[in-house]
């Protein structure tokens, strides 16, 4: 894991740089500004993107954590002792000099979620700040048991000897900021975490181990593969495999590990389970602080069955930390589908499980992930059509390179189940693209701009003055016009968004959202079916419903919507034929009985005192026209709407 700390002293462009970061995949920026004020702290929180301000930690001004949505708070021992209801932060980590304070840690009422520990090598940041003399084998004794990111020196170059000692991961600072314009270049060139997988080599790379490496690969991380097996097989047929003995996979694996220290394993395609308990004996035992993923494979996607019933199940749950059976493998793993009995096992095995839920039926693919706290945390994504080979490979090696690079175990399970649908959407044949490119998705975006005709603004100019305002999703209405003139205005805004990063749809109208390749079209309750529109413009776009009861919620969420947008809150001019309004009490009532997991965003005569009561009910976000577009200032008020949702 990579943390980056911000410079204790004003830098040009700081802000800029830290939203490029974040573009490269930075999980944990630590915001550090000594002796600055509240106010310049939230002024520099506002220049960062919305949707990354959840990565940061504030070292000072705990305030603004609920205020703007941040991810939690740092400090010393005896800061954070003074911290009132410390519990309810989401994040909460401490600065330690020597491996007793990082044990002393473990002692507090809230665990922290890691540990800095320094100076490790001399400081870049501050000269003269030497490295402390750690005794080595007290050093390693400590990071087996505590999650500790070195801090003080860290470079590219010695970040494998940060690894090699057992450190978790290491923090930032004179490296990257010595040379401000050189800080998102240094930090790309980084040396990526090494995740290790252990599995068959399949002749398609479709699956095992050359397909973990290439998904690895491209979620930025070092793939490093210990074969387990030699199949016989195309992306049609299984013919046989030719196992690999556990001595020689162990070998491999001590191979590799005189000069990598990966934090993540993963465990696919091994022969019975008697090989499976040696060979995650042996990685426990030299990696004690890696995490490992089994995924448990019973059955070739060509369907091939390698066995009917797992043996010695609670021996092999004493090793790992996170198990993927996809619904037919559930109960051949655990004997039981049932959630319940399924969270006692988790409790009492200190053992993470991922139901995925490609098998089940219904017009989206529900995930679950169970918590050893009992929490459970459900993703879904809508079904798509065509049998990929190799789609759980894929899933487990996305998720153990994302906690390779520092996400959270839910965050890694949300983002691997999204690359997994875009891997199967990449190519219409049996084998997908590994690497394929991910699109925005509408849940991390708050809110979305309405273009509406406005007497001597261009629709175009209305998108623009929006997105400087930070608007990252946009939704092009155009309900009168000739198709030509549609046309045009349509793919002027669309390289505005292009520009922006935004998410581009069409209201209503499919066959401009076709003709423009749009993201995605919004559709409302008389237009065309959700089915027939995916259909014309293909299962990768995104499809929006509009709704205005719980009825119209349900069968929209039964019809494979992708978000809806739920109103009208109040009386707007903007749409000719008004629905009931429903109020503040209509979007509570709503929400809490159609319990679907849609995004659902409020739409219709919102004004900016109604965004932040709206948040309050849950929705997961507003989409507005009027309140931007006849505003004095549009950006501004696109700022104001942003802070107010992300302070919800």
């Amino acid at each position: 894991m990579i943390v980056v700390i911000t410079s204790p002293r004003p830098v040009a462009g700081e802000s800029a740089a830290c939203n490029a970061l974040f573009e490269e995949g930075l999980q944990a920026l630590h915001l550090r500004k000594p002796s600055a004020t509240g106010e310049a702290y939230a002024a520099f929180i506002r220049e960062i993107l919305p949707a990354y301000r959840q990565r940061i930690v504030v070292h000072d001004h705990f305030e603004l954590v609920e205020r703007f949505g941040l991810k939690g708070i740092h400090g010393n021992m005896q800061r954070l002792a003074d911290v009132e209801d410390i519990g309810r932060f989401e994040h909460v980590s401490i600065s330690c000099h020597s491996p007793e304070e990082v044990e002393a840690t473990g002692r507090l009422e809230r665990r922290p979620d890691y540990v800095f520990l320094g100076p490790l090598f001399d400081s870049i940041s501050k000269p003269g700040y030497m490295a402390a003399r750690f005794d080595e084998e007290r050093l390693r004794d400590v990071l087996r048991r505590h999650r500790v990111i070195a801090l003080g020196g860290a470079t590219g170059s010695n970040l494998p000897r940060c690894r090699a000692l057992g450190f978790a991961g290491a923090a930032l600072l004179g490296h990257l900021w010595e040379r401000p314009l050189e800080v998102v270049d240094r930090f790309v060139r980084l040396p990526r975490p090494p995740v290790l997988t252990v599995a068959g080599l399949d002749p398609t790379s479709g699956a095992g181990l050359s397909a973990d490496v290439k998904t690895i690969e491209s979620c930025k991380a070092t793939g490093l593969a210990a074969c387990s097996a030699i199949t016989f097989q195309n992306q049609r047929a299984y013919l046989g495999t030719s196992w690999v003995a556990p001595r020689e996979i162990i070998r491999q694996c001590e191979a590799l590990l005189e000069e990598f220290t990966p934090r993540v394993v993963k465990i696919g395609l091994i022969e019975g389970f008697p090989a499976l308990l040696e060979v995650a004996r042996y990685l426990r035992e030299r990696l004690p602080a890696a995490l490992i993923i089994w995924d448990p494979i019973a059955e070739a996607t060509a369907g091939h069955v390698f066995y009917q019933r797992a043996e010695r199940v609670e021996e092999i749950l004493e090793l790992v930390d996170l198990v993927t059976p996809n619904a037919r493998e559930l109960p051949r793993v655990f004997g039981t589908e049932r959630e319940e009995t399924l969270l006692s096992i988790c409790r009492a095995r200190r053992v993470a499980i991922l139901r995925k839920g490609g098998h089940d039926d219904g017009a989206r693919v529900e995930d679950r992930l169970l918590l050893p706290d009992g929490r459970a945390h459900a993703y879904d994504v809508p079904r798509l059509p065509g049998n990929k080979h190799g789609t759980g490979c894929a899933l487990s090696a996305a998720i153990a390179a994302l906690l390779a690079r520092g996400y959270s175990l839910p965050e890694a399970c949300r983002e691997g189940q999204q690359r997994a649908a875009r891997f199967i959407l990449s190519t219409p044949s049996p084998l997908g693209r590994h690497d394929a490119p991910l699109p925005l998705s509408p849940r991390s975006i708050p809110l979305q701009f309405i273009t509406h005709p406005r007497a001597g603004v261009a629709a175009v100019d209305q998108v623009e003055a929006a997105c400087r305002g930070g608007v990252r999703w946009v939704q092009f209405r155009a309900k009168e016009g000739r198709l030509e003139e549609i046309l045009l205005e349509g793919e002027a805004i669309r390289r505005v968004c292009r520009q922006h990063g935004a998410l581009f749809v069409v209201n209503d109208r499919v066959e401009v959202a076709r003709a423009l390749d749009a993201d995605g079209v919004h559709l409302g309750q008389e237009d065309m079916s959700p089915a027939e529109a995916r259909r014309i413009l293909g299962c990768h776009k995104i499809i929006g419903a509009t709704c205005n009861t719980i009825e119209q919620v349900l069968e929209s969420a039964r019809q494979g919507v992708d978000y809806i947008g739920l109103g009208p809150f109040a009386y707007t001019g903007t749409k000719q034929r008004l629905a009931p309004v429903l109020g503040l009490e209509g979007y509570r009532r709503i929400l809490a009985d159609a319990r679907v997991t849609l995004p659902v965003y409020a739409i219709g005569g919102i004004r900016l005192e109604d965004v932040a009561p709206l948040a309050a009910t849950g929705v997961a976000g507003v989409a507005v026209s009027s309140l931007i577009n006849n505003s004095a200032n549009p950006r501004d008020t696109a700022r104001l709407i942003l802070d107010t949702l992300c302070c919800k």
